[in-house]
């Protein structure tokens, strides 16, 4: 039963106590949502009710839906700092999560105009181009465009780009990787994008468009990643200097 005499409307009584589950752990991520009869018979509601509590989770990026399999529990959302300059795979292993990678195309082409002005290139110069899908706990999280000058290509014709972490190997090649410049912003997901990141077309995003440098300032990458915004985050610590 829900919370008797309450005001709250009956199906975001039911939405809180879900919601509940979840962040006390007794609903882990990966598990199956109990269905939509044995909701409505333990807390004595409606089918439209149950359905408009699990519709609002799934907006708020709590539970996802596989289509003809059932509602289940998203994995936790993943925060990052801001400060460290890693991979956009690098930085997920690093969590110990389980990430998949997946190429979607890679090969030299004509360098877009936003990768050519970052790359520091002249116009009409290719680049070597490698656009991968990254999931966590088999869902998908990211999609990722990355462009490297063409003697960094010749590298990574010959890497596994579905297993490598692209900064490890160029630093084992003896690339020192110094910095980086990275711009992020709020963005809505494009139909093409929405189909690899399983969402819905003009769903939020977080847009990072990264330049990174090694030792002496030449730029040997730019990225732009997508993020889905339901399911990743960054923080920044802050802390105030007092004037003496």
């Amino acid at each position: 039963m829900l919370y008797p005499g309450s005001a709250k409307p009956l199906y975001e009584q039911l939405k809180d106590i879900l919601k509940q589950k979840i962040t006390a752990g007794e609903l882990q991520p990966g598990a199956a949502l109990p269905g939509e009869r044995q909701l409505m018979e333990t807390y004595g509601v409606s089918r439209v009710t149950v359905r408009q509590a699990i519709a609002e989770l799934v907006n708020e990026g709590l539970l996802y839906r596989q289509h003809g399999k059932g509602t289940f529990v998203a994995p936790k959302r993943i925060e990052r700092p801001l400060a460290r300059l890693l991979g956009v795979a690098e930085e997920l292993a690093l969590e110990g999560l389980d990430i998949g990678i997946q190429v979607i195309k890679s090969g030299l082409q004509e360098a877009p105009p936003e990768a050519r002005q970052e790359l520091q290139l002249a116009e009409g110069e290719t680049v070597f181009g490698v656009t991968r899908l990254i999931t966590a706990a088999h869902q998908p999280l990211l999609l990722d465009a990355s462009y490297f000058p063409p003697a960094i290509g010749q590298l990574l014709q010959n890497m596994n780009l579905s297993k490598d972490l692209i900064y490890t190997q160029l630093e084992l090649y003896g690339y020192k990787i110094s910095n980086g410049r990275q711009r992020i912003s709020a963005g809505r997901v494009s139909r093409e994008e929405a189909r690899y990141l399983q969402c819905r077309a003009g769903s939020p995003v977080l847009i990072v468009k990264r330049t990174t440098y090694v030792e002496g300032g030449l730029p040997i990458d730019y990225s732009r990643a997508i993020y889905r915004g339901d399911r990743y985050e960054y923080h920044v610590d802050l802390q105030r200097h007092h004037h003496r």
